[in-house]
Protein backbone atom coordinates (compact mmCIF):
# COMPACT_ATOMS: atom_id res chain seq x y z
CA UNK A 1 0.00 0.00 0.00
CA UNK A 2 1.46 3.13 -0.75
CA UNK A 3 1.19 5.87 1.38
CA UNK A 4 0.30 9.51 0.15
CA UNK A 5 3.90 10.42 0.80
CA UNK A 6 5.15 8.62 -1.22
CA UNK A 7 2.88 8.77 -3.93
CA UNK A 8 3.34 12.68 -3.48
CA UNK A 9 7.34 11.86 -3.23
CA UNK A 10 7.10 9.78 -6.74
CA UNK A 11 5.37 12.20 -7.98
CA UNK A 12 6.95 15.24 -7.81
CA UNK A 13 10.04 13.51 -9.40
CA UNK A 14 8.25 12.21 -12.31
CA UNK A 15 7.06 13.68 -15.75
CA UNK A 16 3.61 12.78 -15.17
CA UNK A 17 3.51 15.75 -12.84
CA UNK A 18 1.70 18.74 -13.43
CA UNK A 19 0.92 20.14 -9.89
CA UNK A 20 4.16 20.18 -7.83
CA UNK A 21 3.43 23.41 -6.32
CA UNK A 22 0.30 22.20 -5.22
CA UNK A 23 2.36 19.03 -3.26
CA UNK A 24 5.14 21.67 -1.78
CA UNK A 25 2.31 23.64 -0.15
CA UNK A 26 0.50 20.64 1.33
CA UNK A 27 -2.45 20.80 -1.07
CA UNK A 28 -2.92 17.32 -2.54
CA UNK A 29 -5.27 15.34 -0.36
CA UNK A 30 -5.93 11.69 -1.94
CA UNK A 31 -4.83 10.26 -4.81
CA UNK A 32 -6.36 6.55 -6.68
CA UNK A 33 -4.88 4.90 -9.80
CA UNK A 34 -6.85 2.95 -12.21
CA UNK A 35 -4.60 0.22 -13.73
CA UNK A 36 -4.12 -1.73 -16.97
CA UNK A 37 -1.81 -4.46 -17.92
CA UNK A 38 0.08 -3.95 -21.36
CA UNK A 39 2.42 -6.04 -21.78
CA UNK A 40 3.98 -9.45 -19.07
CA UNK A 41 5.86 -6.25 -16.59
CA UNK A 42 4.13 -2.81 -17.75
CA UNK A 43 1.00 -1.43 -17.09
CA UNK A 44 -0.51 1.70 -17.54
CA UNK A 45 -1.74 3.47 -14.35
CA UNK A 46 -4.43 6.79 -14.66
CA UNK A 47 -4.18 9.00 -11.81
CA UNK A 48 -6.81 10.70 -9.89
CA UNK A 49 -5.90 13.91 -7.82
CA UNK A 50 -7.69 15.58 -5.15
CA UNK A 51 -6.41 19.00 -4.01
CA UNK A 52 -7.46 21.12 -1.13
CA UNK A 53 -8.07 24.50 -3.06
CA UNK A 54 -8.47 23.55 -6.80
CA UNK A 55 -10.24 20.94 -8.70
CA UNK A 56 -9.34 17.47 -9.60
CA UNK A 57 -6.66 16.54 -11.96
CA UNK A 58 -6.29 13.29 -13.51
CA UNK A 59 -2.98 12.04 -15.40
CA UNK A 60 -1.95 8.73 -17.07
CA UNK A 61 1.80 6.99 -16.00
CA UNK A 62 3.06 4.38 -18.51
CA UNK A 63 5.03 2.22 -15.68
CA UNK A 64 7.70 -1.04 -15.74
CA UNK A 65 7.82 -3.29 -13.13
CA UNK A 66 11.79 -2.33 -11.29
CA UNK A 67 14.39 -4.74 -10.83
CA UNK A 68 14.99 -5.11 -7.19
CA UNK A 69 18.08 -3.42 -7.31
CA UNK A 70 16.98 -0.30 -8.64
CA UNK A 71 17.66 2.76 -7.17
CA UNK A 72 14.97 4.42 -8.92
CA UNK A 73 12.16 6.17 -7.01
CA UNK A 74 8.79 3.64 -7.31
CA UNK A 75 5.03 2.87 -6.48
CA UNK A 76 3.55 -0.42 -5.67
CA UNK A 77 0.75 -2.05 -7.49
CA UNK A 78 -0.74 -5.10 -6.05
CA UNK A 79 2.76 -5.88 -3.91
CA UNK A 80 4.81 -4.89 -7.13
CA UNK A 81 7.14 -2.26 -7.62
CA UNK A 82 6.92 -0.29 -10.16
CA UNK A 83 9.10 2.82 -12.06
CA UNK A 84 8.84 5.27 -15.28
CA UNK A 85 8.47 2.96 -18.38
CA UNK A 86 9.18 5.97 -20.88
CA UNK A 87 12.49 4.93 -20.60
CA UNK A 88 12.56 1.37 -21.66
CA UNK A 89 13.38 1.40 -24.91
CA UNK A 90 10.72 -1.55 -25.67
CA UNK A 91 7.76 1.14 -24.62
CA UNK A 92 6.80 2.15 -27.76
CA UNK A 93 6.53 -1.25 -29.21
CA UNK A 94 5.17 -3.05 -26.33
CA UNK A 95 2.37 -0.22 -26.15
CA UNK A 96 1.45 -0.39 -29.77
CA UNK A 97 1.87 -4.20 -29.84
CA UNK A 98 -1.20 -4.48 -27.29
CA UNK A 99 -3.58 -1.82 -28.45
CA UNK A 100 -3.21 -3.54 -31.95
CA UNK A 101 -4.00 -7.23 -30.25
CA UNK A 102 -6.99 -5.53 -29.28
CA UNK A 103 -8.28 -3.71 -31.93
CA UNK A 104 -6.89 -0.29 -31.11
CA UNK A 105 -9.86 0.10 -27.96
CA UNK A 106 -9.62 -1.07 -24.84
CA UNK A 107 -11.12 -0.97 -21.37
CA UNK A 108 -9.45 -0.16 -18.82
CA UNK A 109 -11.22 -0.70 -15.33
CA UNK A 110 -12.38 2.18 -13.00
CA UNK A 111 -15.12 3.19 -16.68
CA UNK A 112 -11.97 4.16 -18.82
CA UNK A 113 -11.65 3.34 -22.42
CA UNK A 114 -8.16 4.04 -24.52
CA UNK A 115 -8.79 4.29 -27.95
CA UNK A 116 -6.14 4.93 -30.91
CA UNK A 117 -6.82 6.37 -34.38
CA UNK A 118 -4.39 6.62 -37.73
CA UNK A 119 -4.89 10.33 -38.79
CA UNK A 120 -3.81 9.79 -42.47
CA UNK A 121 -2.88 6.71 -44.93
CA UNK A 122 0.67 6.83 -44.97
CA UNK A 123 2.09 3.63 -42.75
CA UNK A 124 4.09 5.75 -40.98
CA UNK A 125 3.02 4.02 -38.32
CA UNK A 126 2.53 0.70 -38.83
CA UNK A 127 5.90 0.44 -40.54
CA UNK A 128 7.54 1.09 -36.97
CA UNK A 129 5.51 -0.68 -34.79
CA UNK A 130 8.09 -2.82 -33.94
CA UNK A 131 10.72 -0.43 -33.52
CA UNK A 132 12.67 0.60 -30.35
CA UNK A 133 11.86 3.87 -28.51
CA UNK A 134 14.06 6.54 -26.65
CA UNK A 135 12.94 9.48 -24.28
CA UNK A 136 13.49 13.33 -25.62
CA UNK A 137 15.73 14.20 -23.25
CA UNK A 138 15.34 17.60 -23.80
CA UNK A 139 13.86 18.24 -20.16
CA UNK A 140 12.77 16.61 -16.91
CA UNK A 141 9.50 17.20 -17.96
CA UNK A 142 9.61 15.81 -21.20
CA UNK A 143 6.58 13.27 -22.08
CA UNK A 144 8.00 12.59 -25.71
CA UNK A 145 9.76 9.56 -27.33
CA UNK A 146 11.46 8.70 -30.69
CA UNK A 147 10.44 5.94 -32.60
CA UNK A 148 13.45 4.25 -34.71
CA UNK A 149 15.53 5.59 -36.36
CA UNK A 150 14.12 9.20 -35.60
CA UNK A 151 11.24 8.70 -37.70
CA UNK A 152 7.82 9.41 -35.36
CA UNK A 153 7.75 11.51 -32.41
CA UNK A 154 5.23 9.93 -30.03
CA UNK A 155 4.17 12.50 -27.55
CA UNK A 156 2.50 11.95 -24.16
CA UNK A 157 0.23 14.33 -22.96
CA UNK A 158 1.20 15.05 -18.79
CA UNK A 159 -2.10 16.22 -17.94
CA UNK A 160 -5.81 14.73 -19.15
CA UNK A 161 -7.98 17.76 -20.16
CA UNK A 162 -12.13 16.03 -20.54
CA UNK A 163 -14.51 17.92 -22.81
CA UNK A 164 -17.14 16.16 -24.72
CA UNK A 165 -15.28 18.72 -27.74
CA UNK A 166 -12.79 17.14 -29.66
CA UNK A 167 -8.99 18.14 -28.23
CA UNK A 168 -8.07 21.40 -30.11
CA UNK A 169 -4.45 20.32 -31.05
CA UNK A 170 -6.23 17.17 -33.11
CA UNK A 171 -8.37 19.90 -34.90
CA UNK A 172 -6.04 22.28 -35.79
CA UNK A 173 -3.74 19.78 -37.21
CA UNK A 174 -6.20 18.64 -38.99
CA UNK A 175 -7.09 21.70 -40.57
CA UNK A 176 -3.55 22.52 -41.48
CA UNK A 177 -3.44 18.73 -42.85
CA UNK A 178 -6.15 19.90 -44.90
CA UNK A 179 -5.13 22.97 -46.06
CA UNK A 180 -1.55 21.34 -47.26
CA UNK A 181 0.28 23.44 -45.11
CA UNK A 182 4.12 23.39 -44.18
CA UNK A 183 3.98 24.72 -41.28
CA UNK A 184 3.49 21.56 -38.59
CA UNK A 185 5.28 18.10 -38.62
CA UNK A 186 2.72 15.78 -40.09
CA UNK A 187 0.50 14.29 -37.66
CA UNK A 188 -0.30 10.12 -38.18
CA UNK A 189 -2.10 9.34 -35.30
CA UNK A 190 -3.86 10.19 -31.84
CA UNK A 191 -4.37 8.42 -28.50
CA UNK A 192 -7.92 9.52 -26.80
CA UNK A 193 -8.88 8.37 -23.21
CA UNK A 194 -13.02 8.10 -22.76
CA UNK A 195 -14.21 8.64 -19.37
CA UNK A 196 -17.55 7.36 -18.18
CA UNK A 197 -19.38 10.85 -18.71
CA UNK A 198 -19.02 10.90 -22.33
CA UNK A 199 -15.98 13.09 -22.50
CA UNK A 200 -12.61 12.72 -23.97
CA UNK A 201 -9.40 13.37 -23.61
CA UNK A 202 -5.76 13.60 -25.37
CA UNK A 203 -3.21 11.16 -24.07
CA UNK A 204 -0.83 11.31 -26.95
CA UNK A 205 -0.63 12.65 -30.26
CA UNK A 206 2.11 10.80 -32.77
CA UNK A 207 3.55 12.82 -35.30
CA UNK A 208 6.76 12.86 -37.71
CA UNK A 209 9.87 13.74 -35.77
CA UNK A 210 11.61 16.67 -37.27
CA UNK A 211 15.23 16.63 -37.07
CA UNK A 212 15.92 19.85 -34.91
CA UNK A 213 18.54 21.95 -33.76
CA UNK A 214 16.14 22.95 -31.39
CA UNK A 215 13.35 25.71 -30.51
CA UNK A 216 13.87 29.11 -32.12
CA UNK A 217 13.69 30.84 -28.72
CA UNK A 218 17.10 28.97 -27.18
CA UNK A 219 18.48 28.87 -30.58
CA UNK A 220 17.95 32.89 -30.74
CA UNK A 221 19.02 33.60 -27.38
CA UNK A 222 22.45 31.52 -27.89
CA UNK A 223 23.34 33.31 -31.38
CA UNK A 224 22.83 36.62 -29.56
CA UNK A 225 24.76 35.69 -26.38
CA UNK A 226 27.63 34.58 -29.24
CA UNK A 227 27.26 37.95 -30.72
CA UNK A 228 27.50 39.68 -27.73
CA UNK A 229 30.63 37.77 -26.62
CA UNK A 230 32.23 38.34 -30.33
CA UNK A 231 30.96 41.87 -29.83
CA UNK A 232 31.98 43.24 -26.15
CA UNK A 233 35.22 44.22 -26.70
CA UNK A 234 35.05 46.85 -29.41
CA UNK A 235 31.35 47.49 -27.88
CA UNK A 236 30.41 46.46 -31.46
CA UNK A 237 26.37 46.44 -31.62
CA UNK A 238 23.79 43.94 -32.94
CA UNK A 239 22.36 44.79 -36.78
CA UNK A 240 20.53 42.87 -39.33
CA UNK A 241 24.37 42.77 -41.52
CA UNK A 242 26.41 41.47 -38.99
CA UNK A 243 23.73 39.11 -37.57
CA UNK A 244 22.54 37.42 -40.93
CA UNK A 245 21.83 33.55 -39.88
CA UNK A 246 19.21 34.95 -37.04
CA UNK A 247 17.39 37.79 -39.52
CA UNK A 248 17.12 34.77 -41.98
CA UNK A 249 15.12 32.79 -39.45
CA UNK A 250 13.71 35.89 -38.61
CA UNK A 251 11.97 36.86 -42.37
CA UNK A 252 11.03 32.30 -42.39
CA UNK A 253 9.42 33.07 -39.12
CA UNK A 254 7.41 35.60 -41.31
CA UNK A 255 6.35 34.04 -44.01
CA UNK A 256 5.43 30.75 -42.67
CA UNK A 257 3.21 32.91 -39.93
CA UNK A 258 1.22 34.47 -42.65
CA UNK A 259 1.04 30.56 -44.20
CA UNK A 260 -0.19 29.70 -40.99
CA UNK A 261 -2.56 33.02 -40.91
CA UNK A 262 -3.61 32.19 -44.43
CA UNK A 263 -4.59 28.62 -43.30
CA UNK A 264 -6.86 29.00 -40.39
CA UNK A 265 -8.87 32.37 -42.44
CA UNK A 266 -9.87 30.23 -44.81
CA UNK A 267 -13.57 28.59 -45.33
CA UNK A 268 -13.99 25.06 -44.27
CA UNK A 269 -16.29 22.27 -43.84
CA UNK A 270 -16.00 22.08 -40.17
CA UNK A 271 -17.78 25.36 -38.43
CA UNK A 272 -15.29 25.54 -36.09
CA UNK A 273 -13.12 27.37 -38.82
CA UNK A 274 -15.22 29.01 -40.29
CA UNK A 275 -14.03 32.66 -40.21
CA UNK A 276 -16.76 35.54 -39.14
CA UNK A 277 -16.90 38.95 -39.04
CA UNK A 278 -15.70 41.20 -35.78
CA UNK A 279 -18.94 42.77 -35.62
CA UNK A 280 -19.89 45.05 -33.00
CA UNK A 281 -21.03 42.35 -30.66
CA UNK A 282 -17.48 40.89 -30.99
CA UNK A 283 -15.89 44.70 -30.46
CA UNK A 284 -18.25 44.87 -27.02
CA UNK A 285 -17.36 41.46 -25.72
CA UNK A 286 -13.85 42.30 -26.24
CA UNK A 287 -14.07 45.33 -24.38
CA UNK A 288 -15.43 44.28 -21.45
CA UNK A 289 -12.96 41.77 -21.41
CA UNK A 290 -10.07 44.18 -21.50
CA UNK A 291 -11.67 46.18 -18.64
CA UNK A 292 -11.21 42.99 -16.51
CA UNK A 293 -7.95 42.56 -17.45
CA UNK A 294 -6.62 45.99 -17.41
CA UNK A 295 -8.61 46.10 -13.29
CA UNK A 296 -6.86 42.62 -12.92
CA UNK A 297 -3.59 44.17 -13.91
CA UNK A 298 -3.71 47.13 -12.17
CA UNK A 299 -4.46 45.63 -9.09
CA UNK A 300 -1.81 43.16 -9.38
CA UNK A 301 0.67 45.68 -9.91
CA UNK A 302 -0.28 47.71 -6.65
CA UNK A 303 -0.08 44.76 -4.48
CA UNK A 304 2.96 44.04 -5.81
CA UNK A 305 4.96 46.80 -6.12
CA UNK A 306 6.78 46.60 -3.41
CA UNK A 307 8.31 44.08 -4.26
CA UNK A 308 10.17 45.03 -7.51
CA UNK A 309 13.64 45.98 -7.69
CA UNK A 310 14.45 49.65 -8.48
CA UNK A 311 14.45 51.69 -10.91
CA UNK A 312 11.61 49.17 -12.01
CA UNK A 313 9.49 49.81 -8.65
CA UNK A 314 10.17 54.12 -9.78
CA UNK A 315 8.76 53.58 -13.17
CA UNK A 316 5.58 51.27 -11.80
CA UNK A 317 4.64 53.97 -9.56
CA UNK A 318 4.61 56.54 -12.25
CA UNK A 319 2.76 54.05 -14.33
CA UNK A 320 -0.18 53.87 -11.70
CA UNK A 321 -0.36 57.30 -11.03
CA UNK A 322 -1.80 57.81 -14.32
CA UNK A 323 -3.16 54.21 -15.08
CA UNK A 324 -6.83 54.58 -15.29
CA UNK A 325 -6.07 57.72 -18.02
CA UNK A 326 -3.94 56.33 -19.65
CA UNK A 327 -4.91 52.80 -20.59
CA UNK A 328 -8.82 54.08 -21.64
CA UNK A 329 -7.00 56.81 -23.82
CA UNK A 330 -4.89 53.96 -25.41
CA UNK A 331 -8.38 51.72 -26.20
CA UNK A 332 -10.56 54.41 -26.92
CA UNK A 333 -8.23 55.49 -29.94
CA UNK A 334 -7.57 51.98 -31.05
CA UNK A 335 -11.45 51.10 -30.90
CA UNK A 336 -12.35 54.28 -32.75
CA UNK A 337 -10.07 53.29 -35.63
CA UNK A 338 -11.80 49.78 -36.06
CA UNK A 339 -15.84 51.53 -35.56
CA UNK A 340 -14.44 54.00 -38.49
CA UNK A 341 -12.61 51.51 -40.46
CA UNK A 342 -14.99 50.60 -44.32
CA UNK A 343 -14.04 46.73 -43.41
CA UNK A 344 -14.25 44.75 -40.49
CA UNK A 345 -11.07 41.97 -39.22
CA UNK A 346 -12.04 38.28 -39.48
CA UNK A 347 -12.10 36.31 -36.41
CA UNK A 348 -10.81 32.91 -36.62
CA UNK A 349 -9.15 30.11 -34.91
CA UNK A 350 -5.66 30.79 -33.59
CA UNK A 351 -2.82 29.08 -32.16
CA UNK A 352 -3.14 30.74 -29.06
CA UNK A 353 0.38 29.82 -27.45
CA UNK A 354 2.38 31.71 -30.04
CA UNK A 355 5.74 32.41 -29.28
CA UNK A 356 9.42 31.28 -30.04
CA UNK A 357 9.44 28.42 -28.04
CA UNK A 358 6.78 26.58 -30.36
CA UNK A 359 8.96 26.66 -33.03
CA UNK A 360 11.48 24.41 -34.48
CA UNK A 361 14.69 25.18 -35.64
CA UNK A 362 15.19 22.01 -38.23
CA UNK A 363 18.55 21.42 -39.27
CA UNK A 364 18.07 22.93 -42.94
CA UNK A 365 17.24 25.95 -41.02
CA UNK A 366 13.39 25.47 -41.98
CA UNK A 367 11.09 26.12 -39.50
CA UNK A 368 8.17 24.20 -37.93
CA UNK A 369 5.35 25.28 -35.47
CA UNK A 370 4.52 22.76 -32.39
CA UNK A 371 2.05 23.22 -29.47
CA UNK A 372 -1.51 24.05 -31.21
CA UNK A 373 -4.01 22.66 -28.22
CA UNK A 374 -3.92 26.48 -27.71
CA UNK A 375 -3.08 28.19 -23.95
CA UNK A 376 -2.69 24.97 -21.29
CA UNK A 377 -4.27 27.51 -18.71
CA UNK A 378 -7.95 27.42 -20.29
CA UNK A 379 -10.40 24.96 -20.35
CA UNK A 380 -10.67 22.95 -23.80
CA UNK A 381 -13.92 24.62 -24.68
CA UNK A 382 -12.06 28.27 -24.49
CA UNK A 383 -9.32 27.01 -26.39
CA UNK A 384 -11.23 26.49 -29.21
CA UNK A 385 -12.75 30.11 -29.25
CA UNK A 386 -12.13 32.11 -32.61
CA UNK A 387 -9.94 35.20 -32.14
CA UNK A 388 -9.20 38.23 -33.77
CA UNK A 389 -6.97 36.73 -36.91
CA UNK A 390 -3.90 38.91 -35.81
CA UNK A 391 -4.01 37.37 -32.07
CA UNK A 392 -0.68 34.74 -33.33
CA UNK A 393 1.31 37.90 -34.55
CA UNK A 394 0.90 39.72 -31.49
CA UNK A 395 2.16 36.75 -29.18
CA UNK A 396 4.97 36.26 -31.70
CA UNK A 397 5.81 39.60 -31.85
CA UNK A 398 6.13 40.34 -28.71
CA UNK A 399 8.08 37.12 -27.60
CA UNK A 400 10.74 39.13 -30.27
CA UNK A 401 10.33 42.51 -29.23
CA UNK A 402 10.10 42.41 -25.57
CA UNK A 403 11.67 39.56 -24.02
CA UNK A 404 14.53 37.89 -26.97
CA UNK A 405 17.35 40.62 -26.45
CA UNK A 406 16.31 41.65 -22.90
CA UNK A 407 16.62 37.45 -21.83
CA UNK A 408 19.83 37.13 -24.37
CA UNK A 409 21.57 40.43 -22.33
CA UNK A 410 20.72 39.38 -18.75
CA UNK A 411 22.90 35.86 -19.42
CA UNK A 412 25.81 37.52 -21.30
CA UNK A 413 25.66 39.85 -18.00
CA UNK A 414 25.40 37.08 -15.74
CA UNK A 415 29.26 35.42 -17.30
CA UNK A 416 30.71 38.20 -15.40
CA UNK A 417 32.93 37.23 -12.74
CA UNK A 418 32.67 40.15 -10.80
CA UNK A 419 29.20 42.96 -9.82
CA UNK A 420 31.33 45.37 -11.90
CA UNK A 421 31.92 43.22 -14.28
CA UNK A 422 28.43 42.19 -14.52
CA UNK A 423 27.00 45.77 -14.61
CA UNK A 424 29.49 46.73 -17.70
CA UNK A 425 28.45 43.40 -19.36
CA UNK A 426 24.56 44.12 -19.07
CA UNK A 427 25.32 48.26 -19.94
CA UNK A 428 26.86 47.28 -22.97
CA UNK A 429 24.69 43.86 -23.97
CA UNK A 430 20.86 46.12 -23.55
CA UNK A 431 22.46 49.15 -26.09
CA UNK A 432 24.40 46.68 -28.06
CA UNK A 433 20.63 44.03 -29.19
CA UNK A 434 18.60 46.99 -29.64
CA UNK A 435 19.09 47.57 -33.35
CA UNK A 436 18.78 43.94 -34.15
CA UNK A 437 15.35 43.38 -32.09
CA UNK A 438 13.98 46.47 -33.34
CA UNK A 439 14.79 45.11 -37.15
CA UNK A 440 13.44 41.89 -36.23
CA UNK A 441 10.45 42.92 -35.08
CA UNK A 442 9.67 44.94 -37.95
CA UNK A 443 10.70 42.52 -40.59
CA UNK A 444 8.66 39.74 -38.73
CA UNK A 445 5.47 41.67 -38.84
CA UNK A 446 5.89 41.22 -42.62
CA UNK A 447 2.63 43.50 -44.43
CA UNK A 448 1.26 43.87 -40.89
CA UNK A 449 2.05 47.39 -39.45
CA UNK A 450 1.61 48.32 -35.29
CA UNK A 451 -0.79 50.70 -37.05
CA UNK A 452 -3.20 48.46 -37.63
CA UNK A 453 -5.53 48.97 -34.40
CA UNK A 454 -6.24 45.04 -33.83
CA UNK A 455 -3.05 44.23 -33.66
CA UNK A 456 -1.87 47.60 -31.53
CA UNK A 457 -4.64 45.52 -29.07
CA UNK A 458 -3.46 42.70 -29.37
CA UNK A 459 0.28 43.68 -28.51
CA UNK A 460 -1.27 45.56 -25.56
CA UNK A 461 -3.54 42.67 -24.47
CA UNK A 462 -0.21 40.39 -24.35
CA UNK A 463 1.82 42.85 -22.56
CA UNK A 464 -0.80 42.92 -19.76
CA UNK A 465 -0.86 39.55 -19.25
CA UNK A 466 3.12 39.50 -19.06
CA UNK A 467 2.95 42.27 -16.46
CA UNK A 468 0.69 40.12 -14.47
CA UNK A 469 3.28 36.91 -14.89
CA UNK A 470 6.27 39.28 -13.58
CA UNK A 471 4.78 40.98 -11.00
CA UNK A 472 3.66 38.12 -9.41
CA UNK A 473 6.24 35.68 -9.86
CA UNK A 474 9.52 37.28 -11.09
CA UNK A 475 9.47 40.58 -9.99
CA UNK A 476 13.66 40.82 -11.37
CA UNK A 477 11.93 40.63 -14.54
CA UNK A 478 9.05 42.71 -14.47
CA UNK A 479 11.26 45.37 -16.06
CA UNK A 480 10.10 43.96 -19.34
CA UNK A 481 6.56 44.40 -20.03
CA UNK A 482 6.64 46.93 -17.78
CA UNK A 483 9.23 49.22 -19.74
CA UNK A 484 6.84 48.26 -22.55
CA UNK A 485 3.78 49.16 -21.17
CA UNK A 486 5.02 52.38 -20.32
CA UNK A 487 6.40 53.02 -23.67
CA UNK A 488 3.00 52.39 -25.37
CA UNK A 489 0.95 54.40 -23.02
CA UNK A 490 2.95 57.39 -22.20
CA UNK A 491 3.56 57.94 -26.26
CA UNK A 492 -0.03 57.72 -27.02
CA UNK A 493 -1.79 55.67 -29.26
CA UNK A 494 -0.29 57.08 -32.46
CA UNK A 495 3.11 56.23 -31.21
CA UNK A 496 2.53 52.88 -32.66
CA UNK A 497 2.52 53.72 -36.17
CA UNK A 498 5.49 56.45 -36.14
CA UNK A 499 7.78 54.72 -33.57
CA UNK A 500 11.16 53.87 -34.68
CA UNK A 501 13.81 52.21 -33.32
CA UNK A 502 12.17 52.46 -30.15
CA UNK A 503 10.86 49.10 -28.50
CA UNK A 504 7.51 47.81 -26.89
Amino acid sequence: MNSLKKISDYLYSQRWCNFKSEITEHNLRHVTFDILPFDKDKILAVGHAEFAEKDDSYFMMPMKQADENTSDKTLDFEGIAYKDAVEEEDFWPSLMNFLEEKGYSVEIPGGWRLEFNETDDSNKIRDNMGKTSTPLHLEQSNTTVVVGNQELAFKLERMLSFSKEENPEFEMNKKLMRENSSVMPKTHGILVLHNDKGETSSSGIIQEFVKNKGDMWNYSVAYIKEKLRQGYETQTSLTEHNCPEFMRLIDNLGLKTQEMFDALSKDDDNPNFTPQEADDRFLHIYQNQMKVLLFQTKRNIAENVDSLPEPTKSQTRRLLKGWDKLTSNFVNQQVGKIERASEKEAVCRVHGDFHLGQVLVTKDDDLKFIDFAGEPALPIEQRKQKHISVRDYAGMYRSISGYLGAVAAEEFAAEGATPEEIAKRKAYAQKAVSPLINKASQRFLGKHTLNEPWLSLEVFRKNLYEVNYEVCNRPQMAYVPISGLNTLLSSGGNSLANRKGRDL
